[in-house]
């Protein structure tokens, strides 16, 4: 494959970075973002998504454009104008770009599980399962409102451009680098300290849908070519829709003993972290079966991306483990 350039927006977050490291020997490699990222090996251009005119410029020369850029949790919450000009305006100003500019052949989205939603989940879980923006806690909903609107845009396009706009939708994200709130890092962070991990009451039997950042990497790098070399038809936008996610869904309380039972394998049980329940006298979200309600089909993700198969949570929770314990010495 002759090189083609990749722009990534937003590629000095974790998922954007890890995929341009990813890319960086089967492609050329430009991150657009406000900051820099903190490898300077990569060609980096400053980008606001929520500027069309930077938008469109420093796509000039690019093939591809994988959208990465989204203000999260807690930001968010903390400054909601910000996030919609970031999320939907930037979202609508990428979208614009790929369509008007003639070297855009697409554009890939990062998405989301959560736009499933993570309460009341019953039967098959699939790219048509739907959108539930008010099945999740107050904190996610605006995000989640976020990635709704992000891939209805995307959708949008794909239906009434010549370009192909595609949406990945991903698990929460397993990898060394992956944001520090997030349980798994909190957990592994404590329990390398030989402190205490600490699932909350009310919502250690959360079902979590997981997906480890090197099948990330392999389905984005799949589905670039794809689309690049003309393989994906157009159709039905929702055809362009595939969920990456380990599908067994694994709650809070499983992970903290994933995370405690690989310290505790890879330090040669020196370090045996416990686990003690937090109860914030909240009402509880969800029961112990609820994991039990729903199957995940990633059928789509064999059958189109060409994936063998996908790494359990458990895998990954060990690598990143093995890492910080090397890296530590």
């Amino acid at each position: 494959m002759s090189k083609y350039i990749i722009g990534i927006l937003g590629g000095s977050g974790f998922v954007g970075f890890s995929l341009a490291r990813h890319f960086s020997s089967t492609f050329d490699v430009k991150i657009l973002d406000v900051r820099e990222p903190r490898d300077k090996s990569f060609t980096f251009e400053f980008c606001d998504v929520r500027s069309y005119e930077q938008v469109k410029e420093t796509l000039a020369d690019v093939d591809l454009v994988i959208h990465t850029a989204i203000i999260q949790i807690p930001l968010i919450n903390e400054n909601k104008r910000l996030a919609y000009e970031v999320n939907f305006v930037g979202a609508y100003n990428v979208c614009k770009a790929v369509d008007e500019l003639t070297n855009v052949k697409g554009m890939i989205l990062t998405s989301s599980w959560h736009t499933i939603g993570e309460r009341g989940l019953e039967g098959v879980i699939d790219e048509e399962f739907g959108y539930r923006p008010d099945k999740v806690e107050d904190r996610a909903r605006l995000y989640v409102l976020s990635k709704i609107a992000q891939e209805t845009m995307v959708r949008y396009y794909d239906e009434m451009s010549d370009k192909l706009y595609g949406i990945i939708r991903m698990g929460t994200v397993l990898g060394d680098g992956m944001p520090e709130k997030t349980a798994a890092n909190l957990f592994i962070e404590k329990g390398l300290k030989g402190k205490p991990l600490t699932p909350f009451k009310h919502s250690m039997h959360r079902p979590m849908l997981y997906v480890d950042i090197n099948d990330v990497c392999y389905a984005f790098e799949a589905y670039v070519k794809k689309i690049l070399e003309g393989e994906i038809n157009k159709s039905n936008s929702l055809d362009h829709i595939i969920n990456i996610y380990y599908p067994e869904p694994i709650t809070i309380l499983e992970l903290a003993e994933i995370v405690k039972n690989a310290i505790a394998k890879l330090t040669n049980e020196n370090i045996v972290p416990r686990i003690e329940i937090v109860d914030q006298g909240l009402e509880p979200l969800f029961q112990e079966n609820d994991k039990l309600r729903f199957k995940v089909d990633v059928g789509k993700s064999f059958k189109v991306l060409g994936m063998n198969k996908l790494t359990h949570p458990r895998e990954a929770i060990e690598r990143i483990v093995r890492y910080r314990l090397q890296s530590s010495r």
